[in-house]
C-alpha cells in the first residue's frame, strides 16, 4: 500500500509539472514589431513591384561564366570568415537547444551506494552502514509562471536566427568579392594584353621611322618622337603588369590557393555579359530580405525577449525537485515493496532587496534601444546603397556607348593621320597623338566595362542575392529539375525534435 501511495505521489507531481509547462506561454517582453525606417516606399517613380513579386536568381544562375563559378566555389570552401560564421551559428544553435530544454521537466535516474560510519556520540556505536539507492526523479524544474524561462529560450532562438542570417550575409559577401576579384583579374589581364599589343605596334612604328630616316625620308625629330612614344607605352605596360599581379594575388587570397592549382578554362578569360533584369520600380520592402537587415531584426527580437526575462525575474519563482525509488541497507532487498521511498521538495524564491534585478532590466532596455537604432541604420544604409547602384545602371550604359563610339572614332582618326603622314601632309607628331588617344580610349572602354560589371554584381548583393539551390553538370550546364524554392526561414531554424 505504501508503494501505491508513493507511485501516486510521483504521478501527481509529474502531472502538476506537465500541466504548468503551458504557463510559460506568457511573455512579459515587448511585442516583436519591425521599426519603421525613414526611407522612400520604392525605388523608381512608376507603379512599384511588391516584395512578394520580387525574386532573384541563385548565384549559380546569375553568373553565366563557368570560370567565375569555379572561383566562387573555391572561395566558399576556404574562406575563413565564412567558416567562423558557420561555427558561430552551430554554437548558437547548441545554446538554443540547451535553453529550450529548460522549458520542460528533466527526469533523471540514479543508482548509488553510500557507505558511512556512525558517530558514537550520535548513534552510540561506530558501525559501518551501507545504503543502496535506486531512484527516478524530477531534477530541479522551475515552474515558468511568468515566462522567464520561455523568454530566455526565445532570446536564444532569435540569436541563432540572427547568426544564421549573418552567415548568409558573409556568404553573399564572399560570392560578390570573389566574382569582382576574378573579373578584376581578367580585366587587368586584358589591359596588359592591350598594352603589349600597343607596345608591339609602337616598336614596328619605331623601326619604320628608323628605316625612313636611313633613306632620308624621315627626320631626327620623327625618330625622337617615336622613341618617346615607345618609352611611354613601355612605362604604362609596367604599371599594368603590377596591376595584373596585384589582382591575381587578391583573387588567390580569396580562393585560398594558387590559380595554377585551380582547374579553370584559361582560354575563356573574358568579361561576362551579365545583366540584372529588374522592373522599373521596386518596393523598398525588398530590403527586408537582405541578410544583414534580417540579422539586425532577429537581434532586436532577442533583446525584446531578454526584457521579458528581466521583468519576470522580479516575480517569485517556484522550483520542484522530487524523486521516487527504493532504498535499503541490503542490495538483495533493494527492490522489495517495503524498500520504496520518495521525496518532494518544492521551493519558492521571492526577491525582496535585489538592486541587480533592476540593473538587469535597465541593461536589457538599453540594448533594445541600441538594436532599434542599429536596425533603422541597417535599413537606411541598404536603401542608400541600392538607390546609388540602381542610379548607376543608366549612367554606365550611356558611358559604355560613348566609349565604344570614341574607340571607333579614334581608330578612324589614326587611320587618317597615318595616311596623311605617308603622303607628306602631316607631321609624325599627329600620328603619335592619334595613337596615344586611341590607346587611352581603348583602356577607358575596358575600365568602363569592368566598372559596369562590378555595379551589377554589387547590386545583386545589395538586393539580398538569391536563395534557390541549383546544380551544374561537369560541362558547366545547368541541370534541369534541381531548383528548390526553400526560403531562409525554412532552412535556418534548428530542429526542435
Amino acid at each position: 500500500m505504501s508503494n501505491n501511495r508513493g507511485t501516486k505521489t510521483l504521478t501527481s507531481l509529474t502531472a502538476l509539472a506537465a500541466s504548468l509547462v503551458l504557463s510559460g506561454c506568457i511573455s512579459m517582453g515587448p511585442a516583436n514589431e519591425r521599426p519603421e525606417a525613414a526611407i522612400e516606399k520604392s525605388f523608381g517613380e512608376q507603379t512599384e513591384v511588391s516584395h512578394a513579386e520580387f525574386t532573384l536568381e541563385a548565384w549559380q544562375q546569375f553568373f553565366p561564366d563557368a570560370n567565375a563559378r569555379i572561383m566562387i566555389e573555391e572561395a566558399l570552401k576556404s574562406n575563413t570568415d565564412l567558416r567562423i560564421a558557420i561555427a558561430r551559428m552551430a554554437e548558437l544553435e547548441g545554446r538554443y537547444q540547451i535553453q529550450r530544454e529548460n522549458r520542460f521537466p528533466a527526469i533523471g535516474g540514479e543508482v548509488n551506494q553510500v557507505r558511512s560510519q556512525n558517530s558514537i556520540n550520535v548513534q552510540g556505536n561506530d558501525n559501518i552502514v551501507d545504503v543502496y539507492n535506486a531512484k527516478v526523479g524530477l531534477v530541479s524544474y522551475e515552474l515558468d509562471l511568468f515566462g522567464r524561462v520561455n523568454s530566455l529560450s526565445d532570446a536564444a532562438l532569435a540569436q541563432y536566427l540572427s547568426s544564421a542570417e549573418a552567415t548568409r550575409s558573409v556568404k553573399l559577401s564572399v560570392i560578390a568579392q570573389t566574382a569582382n576579384a576574378y573579373y578584376s583579374w581578367v580585366s587587368a589581364k586584358r589591359s596588359l594584353n592591350l598594352a603589349e599589343q600597343t607596345l608591339t605596334s609602337r616598336k614596328d612604328s619605331l623601326d619604320l621611322i628608323q628605316k625612313r630616316l636611313d633613306t632620308g625620308i624621315a627626320s631626327e625629330l620623327d625618330l625622337a618622337q617615336a622613341e618617346a612614344s615607345f618609352a611611354t607605352v613601355s612605362a604604362q605596360k609596367a604599371r599594368f603588369e603590377r596591376a595584373h599581379a596585384a589582382a591575381k594575388s587578391a583573387l588567390e587570397l580569396l580562393i585560398g590557393k594558387p590559380l595554377s592549382t585551380v582547374p579553370f578554362n584559361k582560354e575563356q578569360l573574358r568579361i561576362a555579359e551579365m545583366a540584372l533584369e529588374l522592373p522599373e520600380s521596386i518596393s523598398s520592402e525588398v530590403l527586408l530580405s537582405r541578410p544583414d537587415v534580417l540579422s539586425a531584426e532577429q537581434s532586436l527580437y532577442a533583446a525584446n525577449a531578454n526584457i521579458g526575462a528581466a521583468r519576470a525575474a522580479f516575480f517569485p519563482s517556484i522550483t520542484l525537485t522530487g524523486d521516487y525509488g527504493y532504498s535499503s541497507t541490503e542490495f538483495d532487498s533493494l527492490f522489495e515493496s517495503n524498500s520504496n521511498s520518495w521525496s518532494f521538495m518544492p521551493s519558492i524564491r521571492i526577491p525582496i532587496f535585489n538592486n541587480g534585478l533592476q540593473a538587469n532590466l535597465d541593461i536589457a532596455k538599453a540594448q533594445q534601444q541600441r538594436l532599434i537604432a542599429e536596425y533603422e541604420k541597417a535599413v537606411q544604409q541598404a536603401f542608400s546603397e541600392v538607390y546609388q547602384l540602381m542610379s548607376n545602371r543608366t549612367t554606365y550604359d550611356s558611358e559604355l556607348e560613348a566609349n565604344r563610339s570614341l574607340v571607333k572614332a579614334q581608330a578612324k582618326r589614326l587611320q587618317l593621320a597615318e595616311a596623311k603622314y605617308k603622303a607628306g601632309l602631316a607631321s609624325y607628331l599627329e600620328v603619335l597623338n592619334a595613337q596615344q588617344d586611341k590607346f587611352s580610349s581603348e583602356q577607358a572602354l575596358l575600365e568602363t566595362e569592368r566598372a559596369q560589371l562590378a555595379n551589377v554584381i554589387s547590386l545583386y548583393k545589395a538586393l539580398g542575392g538569391g536563395d534557390k539551390v541549383v546544380n551544374y553538370t561537369a560541362e558547366g550546364k545547368l541541370e534541369t529539375g534541381v531548383e528548390t524554392g526553400e526560403s531562409p526561414e525554412e532552412t535556418s531554424k534548428p530542429n526542435d525534435d
